[in-house]
């Protein structure tokens, strides 16, 4: 794919999390964590864990009907629920695509000058469906906000190992998605 504009990532970002809360609706997600597999299996797929030689943390393959997220067992069980909600995204949004595979390098919809190296449109819908289903955005403001309130000296690495735990997202997931939805900054 060619370079991506700032208005084409950023229309594509916006119909990534359209499709997230779609689904946060309708399966009725009220907290954390989401139930990720759960989640891909009720909208078709097959979980396949393999052990990968390579740097591949999962791929989304069609065959026919039959949709598969494959996942490397040999990556943390956290980076493995993001694959998952990460290729599910691949899955519904973009159809034409029958196979995709990534690698184990994580970028969660961060818009600062790393993110704006990532140029395909279809890995930074992927990342931002992740991350908006993983991490609903009003429920990390919920949680965000009862622990600061709980606890107001509390620090910024307390708040997302906590709220890193709460969500079974990695610590780096979400320091990103804190940033991305204004809570903390970068």
């Amino acid at each position: 794919m060619g370079i991506a504009s700032g208005h084409e990532r950023d229309r594509a970002r916006d119909e990534a999390r359209d499709e997230a809360r779609r689904i946060i609706w309708d399966y009725k997600v009220a907290t954390p964590p989401v139930r990720i597999e759960e989640l891909a299996e009720a909208h078709g797929a097959q979980i396949a864990r393999h052990r990968f030689e390579g740097p591949e943390s999962g791929f989304a393959l069609r065959d026919g009907n039959r949709w598969i997220i494959g996942v490397n067992v040999q990556t943390s069980r956290r980076r493995q629920r993001f694959t998952i909600a990460h290729e599910l995204g691949h899955l519904l949004l973009h159809k034409g695509r029958p196979l995709t595979v990534d690698q184990a390098v994580l970028r969660v919809d961060m818009r600062n000058d790393v993110s704006s190296m990532a140029t395909d449109i279809q890995e930074i819908q992927a990342n931002t469906f992740a991350a908006a289903l993983l991490m609903p955005e009003e429920i990390v403001l919920d949680f965000a906000t009862t622990l600061v309130r709980r606890d107001n000296t509390i620090t910024r690495d307390d708040l997302i190992a906590k709220l890193a735990r709460t969500f079974d997202v990695s610590v780096e997931a979400m320091s990103y998605r804190l940033i991305n939805l204004g809570i903390l900054t970068a």
